[in-house]
């Protein structure tokens, strides 16, 4: 997923808490009441997909997905403390703060993905609603086994948490060498143009 807002641009989150502060909190709060055209300190889903369409690259099924996620209470509404999380998570997302969110908000994000609330997570979960996160999903995959100590095809919370941060480390890994490969090639073909730009 990727973050296209220059509006969620101007937020960070505390590098303490991973949380908005006082201030930005005031400042959301504000922009949520603006599009909450019904007064009703809630949105409906097509004002959330409204939203989300002008703040990130999600398609239309995964920005259902994630409304349905988030309303926890499953009013078909979402009310400020819901989209609250869901912009921290975006902030965390757009400043590449992933794993330390999660680490921070282990337990929240947690039952975000149980969603059948078994108290465990299962890969299908876990791939469900792991975008929002940008989890690879062969990295998850791959991983899920590796940490499912019991066996069970699911991951309690303890799991999960280890989890998480093997395939957030993973991804940084893979990603590196996608860099380090792309900045060798670019490097090579500097160099064949400047061999053959001094034939001439």
């Amino acid at each position: 997923m990727k973050i296209t807002s220059r509006f969620l641009g101007l937020f960070h989150l505390n590098e303490k808490y991973y949380v908005l502060s006082a201030r930005d909190v005031a400042i959301l709060l504000e922009f949520f009441k603006a599009i909450d055209v019904r007064n009703e300190m809630a949105i409906d889903d097509v004002q959330f997909l409204a939203f989300m369409k002008s703040v990130t690259d999600l398609s239309e099924r995964h920005i259902y997905k994630v409304f349905d996620t988030l309303d926890v209470d499953c009013s078909g509404l979402m009310d400020f403390d819901e989209f609250y999380l869901l912009v921290c998570i975006l902030i965390a997302v757009k400043d590449k703060m992933e794993k330390e969110f999660i680490y921070k908000h282990s337990r929240t994000v947690f039952d975000l993905l149980d969603e059948d609330g078994s108290n465990n997570v299962s890969i299908e979960e876990f791939k469900t609603i792991g975008f929002l996160f940008n989890f690879n999903k062969t990295i998850v995959k791959d991983l899920f086994k590796e940490f499912d100590v019991s066996g069970d095809q699911h991951l309690d919370y303890q799991e999960f948490r280890m989890f998480a941060m093997a395939c957030i480390d993973k991804q940084t890994e893979q990603e590196s060498r996608n860099r380090q490969k792309e900045e060798r090639k670019r490097a090579r073909v500097k160099t064949m143009q400047n061999s053959f730009c001094s034939l001439f």
